[in-house]
């Protein structure tokens, strides 16, 4: 701005050169001329009361006249009433007289306008001889800075209470200094009640936790820390950012619970996918081993086959002659037993003898065929009464090269009755279970270890239970020990499919395996069986009198057998007082049935050249469905997968060659009414 315009000449010049002769405000001249910070010195003005009523410049150095906006030498002798408003000093009379009458200084702080620029200046005033000594100083920058930072302050905080997370800082005491509205509701105290309060004492469940310790080092080292924790008494996960402030730290932290858990789901997702990959290379690899291993087993497989192929065409061939030759033999002795004693003694003792010995023979081939039929077909074994006892003694036998280093055998036998199941089957399940017991038994202490056998009937099925005394199973194994392929056995030693393999015979028996296990204690494997039931009955009829032989008269009975011996000892079985159809193919006996089916009993050879068994039934049951409940097959062996589904799938009695005269007989009598 210009230099100002007084309104009024000079008028004290000469109460300014009055004070020339002063020695210290020569001394004072000296001194301030060049100091940066302005420096003036006014005089009081007293009317003729003595009151002051102005003041006027007697001293200026340049820094007051830049400041002030006047050249040097331009204020000296002006008063301070003609001064413009716009500089500020107008208005700082009452201050420069309340010096002067008390002697004690101020500091004086007013706005300032200069060449177009708005400032704000700091004006120090202390007593003078009869006037004033003002330091004069531009405080606009730290005018400008102080409210900046105000703004600044405001705005931070503005920002602290709406931030989602949550905020506290605290001093180098602990005490808190900020807690935004977030932190309180949290807390749910309010703030009046956190500020000037330590940080422990409010939060004791903190101390000795990550918390205070991560905190405790940020405190000291001077640095910042990021971490996570489930906070004490919650079941909620925070993230924490502590980093130093001023002599304190502050604090941010928010809930990441949902995150959390996402994360832990992700990475349980991923270790099971690992767990997962892991598992399927080393079941590839154990694959690849078995592949090698069948590679070098495939032509002893391929013979194999081709035996069992053979063996169930033998089985087959031999099953129809001799089915014929052993009921001729049955039919000769009982027509032998019924003459008189005396006669069988003398005409016909030897050939009496002689035919037994044919018996024999003919049941030893018997047995020779079912043994090739198990061979051919092991998986298709026919279902009988089985004595469980016998069965573990059997399987005991066997294991017994591998119990009796490790432990001692108990048998609890119950008395129980027999199964209804397959011989072969249930001990290939016992000896299974007992190999398993004692290789979880370690060898060399076998005073101190057991195998429990126990049996007992518990409603209408037999219990039999395999416990030993050795290293038992977690929860996770045992939850996983009938699943395929699963073994806790080293590479080589085991597939996991003995277990699963038992499960299943078991379940086809309409049976149940289960297992309990304590890790340390040892495990118990019970097998529950079906006591022989009425499935049984229908295909084993059961004999009221064994010992004797059953009379049948006035049965009508349908033979259909492609073999004519079969038809020829059936007629010879059934006795003259019936009477006995035959028909040598299926398609003569639907010529028979479609003009007659007025029969007792009809006996089906199951495979035969031109229509089977199979297909005569489903003729029957389109045609004439009232046939099927007097439907008996006669089967010889070697079945087809068909043969096998038909059997499976369908109720009727089946008998197998060669069958037993008193069998047939009981069919014929027990045969449904017509």
């Amino acid at each position: 701005m210009p230099k100002p315009a007084f309104t009024e000449p000079l008028k004290s010049l000469k109460g300014a050169r009055a004070w020339e002769g002063d020695e210290v405000l020569r001394v004072l001249r000296e001194v301030e001329h060049f100091h940066p910070e302005g420096s003036m010195v006014l005089r009081a003005v007293r009317d003729a009361d003595g009151n002051i009523v102005d003041f006027e410049w007697i001293y200026a150095n340049p820094a007051a006249e830049r400041i002030l906006g006047w050249g040097v030498g331009g204020l000296l002798g002006h008063f301070l009433h003609e001064v413009p408003p716009e500089l500020g000093l107008a208005g700082q009379f009452e201050a420069f007289h309340q010096v002067v009458e008390t002697g004690e200084a101020c500091q004086q702080v007013f706005p300032h306008a200069c060449n177009g620029f708005d400032g704000w200046l700091q004006a120090t005033v202390a007593q003078f001889r009869d006037g004033v000594l003002v330091r004069l100083r531009d405080i606009t920058a730290a005018r400008r800075a102080e409210t900046g930072l105000r703004e600044t302050r405001d705005r931070m905080v503005e920002i602290l209470e709406g931030t989602p997370d949550c905020f506290l800082s605290v001093d180098a005491n602990w005490r808190y200094t900020y807690c935004n509205r977030n932190a309180l509701l949290m807390k749910g105290v309010s703030r009046e009640k956190l500020f000037g309060r330590g940080l422990w004492d409010t939060c004791p469940e903190l101390r000795g936790t990550l918390v205070e310790r991560e905190f405790r080092r940020v405190m000291a080292e001077r640095v910042s820390s990021v971490f996570e924790l489930m906070l004490p008494g919650t079941d909620r996960w925070f993230e924490m950012h502590a980093y130093p402030s001023g002599t304190g730290i502050a604090v941010f932290f928010r809930d990441v619970t949902d995150k959390k858990r996402t994360e832990q789901e992700r990475d349980g997702l991923l270790e099971r996918e690992h767990s997962g990959r892991l598992e399927a290379e080393a079941l590839a690899r154990q694959r690849a081993r078995e592949l090698l291993a069948a590679r070098e087993k495939l032509v002893q497989s391929e013979k194999l086959a081709v035996a069992g192929q053979l063996a169930a065409g033998v089985g087959h061939e031999i099953n129809n002659p001799l089915s014929f030759v052993m009921g001729n033999i049955h039919f000769a002795l009982e027509q032998v037993s019924s003459l008189p004693e005396a006669m069988v003694r003398q005409a016909l003792g030897e050939t009496t003898e002689a035919l037994e010995e044919a018996r024999q023979g003919a049941e030893r081939i018997r047995g020779i065929v079912r043994d090739l039929k198990t061979f051919a077909r092991g998986d298709d074994a026919q279902l009988r009464p089985v004595d469980v006892h016998a069965a573990l003694e059997f399987s005991l036998s066997m294991a017994m090269n591998h119990i009796r280093y490790r432990a001692k055998v108990v048998k609890c036998f119950g008395k129980v009755p027999t199964v209804w199941g397959n011989e072969a089957k249930l001990g290939q399940v016992f000896l299974n279970l007992l190999v398993n017991a004692a290789q979880a038994i370690p060898e060399g202490d076998a005073e101190q270890h057991r195998i429990i056998l126990t049996t007992y009937a518990q409603e209408h099925r037999v219990v039999v239970e395999v416990t030993d005394t050795g290293k038992g199973m977690t929860q996770e194994v045992l939850a996983r020990a009938f699943e395929p392929f699963f073994t806790t056995k080293p590479v080589g030693e085991g597939t996991g499919l003995g277990l699963s393999i038992c499960h299943g015979i078991i379940k086809a028996l309409r049976g149940d395996l289960t297992a309990v296990s304590t890790q340390g204690k040892g495990s118990t494997f019970r097998v529950v069986l079906p006591i022989r039931g009425a499935e049984a009955e229908a295909l084993l009829p059961v004999m009221d009198t064994p010992t004797e032989t059953l009379i049948v008269q006035g049965k009508r009975v349908l033979v259909i057998d492609d073999e004519p011996g079969i038809a020829s000892v059936v007629r010879r079985i059934i006795g003259r007082g019936n009477e006995v159809v035959v028909a040598h193919s299926g398609r003569e006996a639907l010529t028979v049935l479609e003009r007659d089916t007025d029969f007792d009993r009809i006996f089906c050879d199951l495979m035969m050249a031109d229509l089977t068994g199979m297909d005569v039934h489903s003729e029957l049951a389109r045609k004439h469905p009232e046939c099927l409940p007097r439907l008996v097959f006669m089967t010889g062996g070697g079945f087809t997968a068909r043969a096998r589904a038909f059997l499976q799938n369908f109720s009727h009695p089946r008998i197998d060659k060669p069958f037993e005269p008193e069998l047939i007989r009981r069919l014929v009598a027990q045969s449904p009414p017509r």
